[in-house]
């Protein structure tokens, strides 16, 4: 039996942000593109941490008397972040979400490189098309 993979519901568009990038450079992008984040990539290409939304409303704690503080993406991203690579079954990422609740998104990861994304989301549309079977 053939399980269905990430490959197969993951977004291949990452939205991947440099960890030099200034981090409200980052904000804007997040939301001009529409994503709650992003992974981030060193000058080699390779997965250096996420950033996400959550991690970006530091932003609004750490400024004083309504001034946004400066930085740079590597200032703010988490590092220590769950990965998974494109071969892996639905089934067991759905596990690795469900062990993991504040992860919402998972960087995929294959040869050292970001090729996608997966989300909480897309797990749930690979269920949909279990459940219409």
């Amino acid at each position: 039996m053939h399980l269905p993979n990430v490959r197969t519901y993951m977004d291949t568009d990452t939205h991947a942000l440099s960890e030099n990038d200034d981090i409200l450079d980052a904000v804007h992008r997040l939301i001009d593109e529409g994503v709650t984040g992003a992974p981030v990539v060193d000058a080699n290409g390779r997965l250096a941490g996420m950033l996400s939304e959550f991690d970006c409303l530091r932003l609004m704690t750490e400024g004083k008397d309504g001034n946004v503080p400066a930085g740079k993406v590597r200032d703010f991203m988490r590092r220590d972040v769950p990965t998974v690579t494109p071969e892996m079954d639905v089934y067991y990422v759905a596990g690795r979400f469900l062990s993991h609740p504040e992860t919402r998104r998972f960087a995929v990861i294959e040869v050292d490189r970001v090729v996608g994304v997966v989300t909480r989301k897309d797990i749930l549309r690979a269920v949909g098309v279990g459940l219409q079977r």
